[in-house]
Formats: structure tokens, C-alpha cells, sequence
């Protein structure tokens, strides 16, 4: 299968070293130029914080190229799917410029954002596009501009967006998301459809909301947040106020979603969450798609989200 990975991170990097092994031909594009030329040079590695060997790409494998080439690429020579792991702010305030060139292409593109509100916009830019959710819980860390370490296993479930009303619909019957899943699994991931692939969004904006940004302030790993009342009564406070926002929006969430976040922080207990390894890069967060989201949501319904909107103000104070 030929595959356009958008975004060399450290989910891209996973993505394209398992797809590669696998047979699959992968162009990835990255944002920097010196990456480009690192992976042109060394290669690709994925390595494994338990015993596995690691994967190891030789250059000659796959074709690496700045993003700015991939639209006169696709359009020379299109690819089966695009998928698309930058993070939010650089899908809203760079890739408009490249996607855009895409219009009036039925291209099939699924994307990996946490958070909300990129797919309507996709949606408005491309419409003639096939677009597709997936939600994952892999973990993964880049060491560098060509290594990642595969923290943990996890799943990805996929599912199909409409334009029409927002919602994800009916993709079993679907032949090219059948072969990207049998091709996800060849290459070692759990990989699922779903029809309900929106609610899992939510849920998973939800564990976002309440582990990224307190992380992000406090600079601990995840694990650590349990590891005081003061911390776990502030992220029960931001809980409720999230599961509120839902309340009022109507958007369903499990009765046991507050076990479930404190789960989440004990089986990544040693993880950085991937908004703290922002902050301590000095990258733009994501927290303005995350808990942005709760506070626009909370908005839209007439009622108002002030910690959010205070945690919101922190992060994106931090190295102002």
C-alpha cells in the first residue's frame, strides 16, 4: 500500500518504521528541512523499552521530503491514504497552505489529532475528501529527528467522518478502510473500526483534559498526579467540570470515566505527556484544542468553564 505519513513525530516515526518493515511504501513528510536530510542519511530506527530488537529502516526504504513538496507529489503521484500526526496547532496554522492544493481531489486522509475541531475545518478545505478519525492509545517518544522509542502498546480504532452532520457513521462496508486495517495489523498494532469512533474522541478528550495540562504546569509524569490529595482533588474538580460541559451538550461519556482517568495515570505512570514535552521543548501546546474545546463547547450551551479557561491562560503563559 502506498502511504503519505504527514508529520515526522513521534507517532509519524512509529507509524512509518512498522509500515515500512511490513512492505508498505511510505512517503513521510516532515516540517524541517534538517530531518529531512537526517532520515535521507541514517535511516529510520524504532526501538523498544522492553527486550524486542529494534527496527532498524536503511534511507534507501522510503522517501523522505519537506512538507512544501507534498502536494505536487500527491498530485503526480497519489498515494492510497494520507495521514496526517502533526499536532493541532500546526494542522490549523501551517498545513492550510499545502492541503488547500488538494481540493478538488477525492483523496482518502485520516487523521490522529487529539482534541477537536480539526475535522470540521478539513472538511470546509477539502470537499471532496474521504476523511477518517482514529483515536489511539499507543505511546511512543522520538529520542530523535530519526529515532523512536515504542513506550507501549495500545490500540487505534478508525472510523468514518461525515461532513454532513459531524458525526461518524457506518465503515465496516467500507473496502479501503478494510485494507488499512488488515495493513495496520500485519504491522503490529491493534487496529479496529468503529461506528461510534466520535464518542471515543470525546472520551478521550476527557483523559486529555484533565492529565495534559496539570502535568504541563506541575512538569511531573503522569503516575505522579496520584501521588498527593491536593493533586487528585484539582483533577477531580476539572473532571467534574468537564463531565458538566458534557451534561449540557449532550455528549455521552462512561459512568466509570473518572476510574478510567486514574488508570490512565497508573498504567503510564512514568510517561510525559505529550503537552509537558512541549512545554519543555517551548512548542506550542495543544492546549487551546483540548480545554479550549470544553470552554467553546461550555459557551455554545450558555454556561461557562472557568477552570479550564484558568488552565487554558496557565499553559499558554508558560515561557511567554
Amino acid at each position: 500500500m502506498k502511504i503519505d505519513i504527514i508529520g515526522a513525530g513521534s507517532l509519524g516515526l512509529l507509524l512509518a518504521g512498522r509500515l515500512i518493515q511490513t512492505g508498505n511504501d511510505v512517503r513521510l513528510w516532515c516540517r524541517g528541512v534538517e530531518q529531512c536530510q537526517r532520515l535521507g542519511r541514517d535511516g529510520l530506527t524504532v526501538t523498544y523499552e522492553d527486550e524486542r530488537e529494534p527496527i532498524t529502516i536503511s534511507e534507501d526504504q522510503f522517501v523522505s521530503a519537506p512538507i512544501g513538496e507534498f502536494a505536487g507529489a500527491y498530485l503526480e503521484e497519489p498515494s492510497d491514504w494520507i495521514v496526517v500526526t502533526v499536532k493541532q496547532n500546526t494542522l490549523h496554522n501551517d498545513l492550510p497552505e499545502f492541503l488547500s492544493l488538494l481540493k478538488e481531489e477525492q483523496v482518502h486522509m485520516i487523521c490522529f489529532q487529539n482534541g477537536t475541531g480539526h475535522m470540521e475545518m478539513l472538511g470546509g478545505m477539502l470537499p471532496n475528501a474521504n476523511l477518517y478519525v482514529a483515536v489511539t492509545t499507543e505511546a511512543a517518544k522520538r529520542k530523535s529527528l530519526t529515532e523512536v522509542i515504542h513506550a507501549g502498546a495500545g490500540e487505534v480504532w478508525i472510523g468514518k467522518w461525515s461532513l454532513g452532520d459531524g458525526q461518524a457513521h457506518s465503515i465496516h462496508n467500507d473496502l479501503k478502510a478494510n485494507n488499512l486495517i488488515e495493513v495496520l495489523i500485519m504491522a503490529g498494532f491493534a487496529a479496529f473500526l468503529s461506528n461510534e469512533v466520535d464518542t471515543m474522541i470525546y472520551r478521550k478528550l476527557l483523559i486529555n483534559a484533565v492529565i495534559n495540562p496539570l502535568t504541563a504546569i506541575w512538569r511531573i509524569p503522569n503516575g505522579e498526579l496520584l501521588s498527593s490529595e491536593q493533586r487528585l482533588q484539582l483533577m477531580k474538580e476539572v473532571f467534574e467540570e468537564a463531565i458538566m460541559v458534557y451534561d449540557f451538550c449532550e455528549i455521552t461519556y462512561d459512568k466509570d470515566a473518572w476510574d478510567n482517568i486514574l488508570q490512565v495515570c497508573r498504567l503510564t505512570s512514568g510517561n510525559i505527556s505529550s503537552m509537558l514535552a512541549d512545554v519543555l521543548a517551548s512548542r506550542t501546546t495543544e492546549i487551546r484544542w483540548i480545554n479550549g474545546s470544553l470552554v467553546e463547547m461550555a459557551e455554545r450551551s450558555g454556561v461557562s468553564a472557568p477552570l479550564n479557561r484558568w488552565l487554558c491562560q496557565l499553559v499558554e503563559g508558560i515561557g511567554v
